[in-house]
């Protein structure tokens, strides 16, 4: 009896010593159709700012869901807690009578803790061409994202009839791939376009990198073509200094890539990681950590739906290796569910914004706060 006592007594000891799971993603719904005086909205953009704050940025499409042209209201919400709560909508770019404002791609600039957004507005890329260009613009934010600049349009410093010098000829259209833009270590400013040339057949789409060397003031295309069969891309800068292009696979199946190792001179052949599945959508890629900066691991973190042919099953994918495998994924979202975008948290844990729904019932643009220890099943702690 004594040594059954004993016994209970050991394994009530080792349960009550058990570590407990981690714990499960918290989410919120940031927008729903028929809120905020709009019917629809799609294109979430995710960021944390110097100062810590969440910026969760959509497309407000007022009475369709369709890209430009149409009436769209480029919006955000503010959150100062992690994620807990959240501001009610401010307005980056409200529509005109002449034009809408969409397809947001969003980058802090750490050195002047300014906010860039950059974002298409006019006829749609469908409809452009090389005399009447789709046009790209950019609004700032020098408070933590609650007042912005008016729209700056910098078409004519990339291509069209007003570039003086265009990097690349007979461009017809082009648009900032939706999401995170990225700010390199030495301080330039990167965001990726998909773009048609005259004559193309389309899609698929080119994929070409825009640059700035002043905080996003002005901005230059890098004339060596990525990719000439891709769609909405995503750029990191990697350990060594290279770039690497996550690259929309509009055949479907399985993401695609590219790297640099001269700075966009020059890119290498378009590979294809056969552990993300694409159908044809949006992801993010973002980096988590790096060794030099003092992290055990360098990281890097891709959403993406996990399907090979249809949009759903959003899931968040780990890499230890500089993107060469992604051992890690776990779904997010267990239903319909497309474009996303990822940010870290202040307090080091995963901000992910989510088009969940489909073209039926209209998209909620959701966040959700996940961990490093729930995403690895308690493998890593993220330091």
């Amino acid at each position: 009896m004594k040594n059954l006592l004993l016994i209970l007594a050991l394994a009530a000891s080792l349960i009550g010593c058990a570590t407990p799971p981690p714990a499960p993603p918290q989410h919120t719904t940031l927008f729903r159709p028929g809120e905020y005086g709009s019917k629809y909205y799609r294109i979430p953009a995710l960021v944390t700012t110097t100062q810590g704050t969440l910026l969760a940025v959509a497309d407000r499409r007022i009475e369709s869901q369709g890209d430009l042209p149409n009436a769209i209201d480029l919006v955000l919400r503010r959150s100062t807690d992690n994620g807990a709560s959240w501001s009610e909508p401010i307005t980056i770019a409200r529509h005109t009578e002449e034009t809408g404002y969409g397809d947001a791609a969003v980058v802090v600039d750490r050195t002047t803790d300014e906010v860039v957004c950059i974002f298409a507005s006019g006829c749609g890329l469908w409809a452009s061409t090389a005399e009447q260009p789709l046009d790209i613009e950019v609004a700032r934010s020098s408070d933590d994202g609650l007042t912005w600049s008016a729209p700056t349009r910098i078409t004519p410093q990339i291509y069209g009839p007003e570039c003086p010098a265009p990097a690349v000829d007979s461009l017809s259209g082009l648009f900032a791939a939706s999401g995170r833009a990225l700010q390199l270590a030495d301080g330039g400013l990167l965001f990726v376009v998909a773009a048609h040339r005259t004559g193309d057949k389309w899609p698929p789409l080119r994929n070409y990198v825009c640059r700035s060397d002043d905080g996003g003031h002005t901005w230059h295309l890098l004339p060596a073509e990525a990719s000439h069969c891709g769609d909405e891309s995503k750029i990191i800068e990697l350990a060594d200094g290279s770039w690497l292009m996550s690259i929309r696979n509009p055949d479907m199946g399985y993401r695609r890539y590219t790297l640099s190792h001269d700075k966009g001179a020059s890119w290498s052949e378009v590979g294809e990681w056969r552990d993300l599945p694409d159908p044809a959508c949006n992801g993010d890629l973002l980096r988590y950590s790096l060794r030099s900066e003092g992290a055990r691991r360098d990281r890097l973190l891709h959403s993406i739906p996990a399907d090979t042919a249809e949009r759903r099953n959003v899931s968040v994918a780990l890499s230890y290796d500089e993107g060469k495998t992604w051992p890690v994924r776990k779904t997010v979202w267990d239903c319909p569910s497309g474009y996303s975008s990822l940010t870290r948290l202040a307090d080091g844990s995963i901000g992910l914004l989510t088009e969940v729904g489909d073209w039926d019932t209209g998209f909620e643009i959701r966040f959700t706060r996940l961990t490093m220890e729930w995403l690895t099943d308690g493998a890593d702690d993220g330091r």
